[in-house]
C-alpha cells in the first residue's frame, strides 16, 4: 500500500497496532489508535436527541504539591509501531514518539473537563511557539519565516539551528511517510511545498505554492514537524526515498522534553527528563507500559499499579465512575466513529461493484435507518456526541444548526429506498479489523436496523492489513472505524474525505463532489471570517445532501487517572510533558 493512503491521519489504534503485531507491515512503521476498546471514549451523554453538550466528567486531581522527581506509570493498551515520528499513522503513536523530539510550534492548552486537567485548543489558530519562537507569514500566506530559539543543541552537542529543522523536513518530504502527507496537506501535485531555505542559523523560511495557514498546525505534529539530529540520522543508515530508517525505530535522534531510557517493543518505554532541555517536563521518569488486556488494564487502574489508563473499554471505564481509586477524566477529541459506504471497487471514481452505493437516494435511506441514540447508548456508554455533517463538534467552527444530529426514521428510510430506484433485496458486506470490538457492535447495529429495508449487510471482520484494503483501496464492502484528522483545519480535513482527483485520489469515501470541493478550494484564500464561514457551511451542507458515510458519534477521550496524579493534558496526541503527580 502506498505510504500516503495510510499517512492521511489518525485511523483507529487496534487495526493499526494489530498488524503490527501480525507482522507484515510493521517495518513499514505502520501503527494505529486504539478502537479496540473503545480508548478514545469520551465524556457524557448526549441527551435525548444527541445534540447536548457532553456531560463533564466529576471530581478533581490531587491538590498537594507536585513531585518533580516522581516516577510515572501510565498504561496503555495498545503498543505503538515505531518510534520514528514521520512513520507513525496513529495520533496516539505520534503522540508517544514525541515525548523524544521537539517541534517549531506546539498546540495550545486550556482548562479540562476536570479541576486540574487541560486539554488541546482544537481551533484552527491553536498553537504557540516551541521551538520557534516567533514566525511571520508574508507574499499572501505563500511564505512562512520562523525565527528559532539560539543556542539549542541535540543530546549529541550538535546544533538545533535552522539547518537541522531544513534537514528534516526535507528527510519527511523525502520518507513518502505519514509525515510526508501530513505535512504536504495530501496537496502533493505540484508540491505543496516549493522550497525551504535557512539563511541563518535561526531563520528558517519555506515557500509554498499557495495560502497555507494550516502550516502552522501542522508542524506542531509530530508526524510532520519532528526535528531530527541530521548526523546522527547520516550515522544510523540516513533516509532513503520511500524507506522507513530502521535504527529510528527504535532509537531517539530527537531533542525534546525526554531522552529514551530504554524500548522494548511492545511492552514498555521508559523516559527519562532530558536535563539539557530548554522547557523542563512536568515529572523526571515516566514508564509507559503496553497492556492490551482490558482485564489487567482495569485491575491496574483500581489497585492503584498505573497513575494513567489510556485504552480502558467504554464499559470498563464506566465502571470506575465514582470509585476511590481513580478520577475518569473524560476530554474533546478528533476522532468520530465511522461507517463508510464503498463508492468504486477497480478504479478510483468508479463503482461498478455495488452501483446502489452511487446512488445518493439509498445512501440517505440507510442513514435514515441507523439507530444513532442506541448506538451511543449502548455501544459508546455514553462516552460521545452524536452530529451530522462533515465537522465534528468537538471543533471550533461546528455549527449546531447544520450539523445537528440526523434523527432516526425508518418510514423516512422507506421513502427515501423507494425513491432511489434501487431493488431489493440487497447483500453486501460491513468490513472492521480483527480486535476492534466496538466497530463489531456498530456494524451489528446498522446491519439489523437495515433488514426492516430489505437490505442485508454480512458482517465480517478481516485481518488489520486487509482491513487497510478495503478502506483504502479495494472498497469492496462497507466499513467501521475511527477516524479524525491530525491537523485542525477544515480544509486539512476535507481533503481526507472529498477532496475531487486528479490531486487527491486517496480520499476515504472515494466520493466527489464537484461544487463542495469548489467550495473548499476557496479556504485557503478566505479574505474573512464571513467568506470562511460561508464556504465550510455550504461545504457541509452539500456533504450531508451527498451522505458519503455516516458519523457514527464523535467519540470523545477518556483517562484513568490515579488519587495521586496532580496533573494531566489530554489530547489525541498524548503529551506526557505535561503530566505529574504528587
Amino acid at each position: 500500500m502506498n505510504g500516503d493512503v495510510k499517512g492521511r491521519r489518525g485511523i483507529g489504534v487496534a487495526l493499526l497496532a494489530a498488524i503490527c503485531l501480525v507482522g507484515a507491515l510493521c517495518l513499514a512503521g505502520c501503527g494505529g489508535s486504539s478502537s479496540t476498546s473503545g480508548s478514545s471514549g469520551g465524556g457524557g451523554s448526549s441527551g435525548s436527541s444527541g445534540s447536548a453538550e457532553p456531560t463533564s466528567a466529576e471530581g478533581s486531581l490531587a491538590t498537594g504539591k507536585s513531585n518533580p522527581n516522581a516516577t510515572l506509570i501510565v498504561n496503555v493498551a495498545t503498543p505503538v509501531a515505531t518510534l520514528d515520528p514521520s512513520f507513525t499513522y496513529a495520533d496516539q503513536e505520534a503522540g508517544l514518539a514525541g515525548t523524544l523530539y521537539s517541534t517549531l510550534t506546539q498546540p495550545k492548552r486550556e482548562p479540562g473537563s476536570v479541576e486540574g486537567t487541560e486539554e488541546q485548543n482544537l481551533s484552527v489558530e491553536g498553537v504557540e511557539p516551541y521551538i520557534a519562537k516567533s514566525w511571520a507569514f508574508s507574499n499572501g500566506k505563500r511564505t512562512l519565516t520562523f525565527k528559532i530559539r539560539p543556542g539549542l543543541k541535540f543530546p549529541s552537542g550538535d546544533p538545533l539551528d535552522a539547518n537541522a529543522v531544513k534537514w528534516s523536513l526535507e528527510r519527511t518530504l523525502t520518507s513518502e511517510s505519514g509525515g510526508y502527507s501530513v505535512l504536504e496537506e495530501t496537496d502533493f501535485k505540484p508540491p505543496l511545498i516549493k522550497s525551504i531555505e535557512a539563511p541563518d542559523a535561526t531563520t528558517l523560511v519555506i515557500n509554498y505554492k499557495r495560502p497555507a495557514p494550516n502550516q502552522l498546525q501542522v508542524l506542531s505534529t509530530p508526524t510532520a514537524g519532528a526535528i531530527y539530529d541530521p548526523k546522527l540520522v547520516e550515522e544510523h543508515g540516513g533516509q532513503k526515498p520511500a524507506t522507513p530508517n530502521e535504527w529510528l525505530a527504535s532509537h531517539s535522534a530527537g531533542d525534546g522534553p525526554y531522552l529514551l531510557k530504554s524500548y522494548q517493543a511492545n511492552r514498555e518505554i521508559v523516559l527519562e527528563a532530558n536535563p539539557e532541555f530548554f522547557q523542563q517536563p512536568k515529572t523526571k521518569n515516566v514508564i509507559i507500559r503496553f497492556v492490551p488486556d482490558n482485564e489487567t488494564l482495569l485491575l491496574d487502574a483500581q489497585s492503584g499499579q498505573a497513575d494513567v489508563t489510556l485504552g480502558l473499554s467504554g464499559q470498563a471505564a464506566k465502571s470506575l465512575e465514582g470509585n476511590s481509586c481513580c478520577t475518569v477524566a473524560t476530554f474533546k477529541s478528533r476522532q468520530a466513529q465511522t461507517l463508510n459506504f464503498p463508492i468504486n471497487e477497480e478504479e478510483p471514481w468508479k463503482n461498478e461493484n455495488d452501483p446502489f452505493f452511487k446512488n445518493e437516494k439509498f445512501r440517505q435511506a440507510l442513514s435514515y435507518a441507523f439507530p444513532y441514540e442506541a448506538v451511543l447508548e449502548k455501544v459508546g456508554y455514553g462516552y460521545g456526541q452524536l452530529y451530522n455533517g462533515e465537522w465534528m463538534p468537538a471543533f471550533s467552527w461546528y455549527e449546531s444548526g447544520v450539523g445537528a444530529p440526523r434523527e432516526t426514521n425508518v418510514e423516512k428510510a422507506k421513502e427515501l429506498l423507494a425513491q432511489s430506484g434501487v431493488k431489493t433485496p440487497v447483500n453486501f458486506t460491513i468490513y472492521v479489523s480483527q480486535g476492534a470490538t466496538v466497530e463489531k457492535e456498530i456494524a451489528t447495529a446498522a446491519a439489523g436496523a437495515w433488514e426492516e429495508l430489505g437490505v442485508h449487510a454480512k458482517v465480517q471482520t478481516t485481518s488489520p492489513a486487509n482491513f487497510l484494503e478495503v478502506v483504502y483501496t479495494t472498497h469492496a464492502g462497507a466499513s467501521v472505524f475511527l477516524d479524525g484528522p491530525q491537523v485542525v483545519a477544515p480544509d486539512y480535513y476535507w481533503a481526507y474525505d472529498l477532496q475531487c482527483p486528479p490531486n487527491n485520489g486517496f480520499n476515504d469515501t472515494n466520493l466527489c463532489v464537484p461544487a463542495a470541493d469548489k467550495a473548499m478550494k476557496k479556504v485557503p484564500y478566505a479574505k474573512n471570517e464571513a467568506e470562511l464561514d460561508a464556504l465550510i457551511k455550504e461545504a457541509n451542507e452539500l456533504w450531508i445532501e451527498a451522505t458519503p458515510r455516516i458519523w457514527v458519534y464523535n467519540q470523545q477521550l477518556v483517562a484513568v487517572l490515579g488519587k495521586s496524579m496532580t496533573g494531566y493534558y489530554s489530547s489525541d496526541l498524548p503529551e506526557v510533558r505535561w503530566w505529574s503527580k504528587e
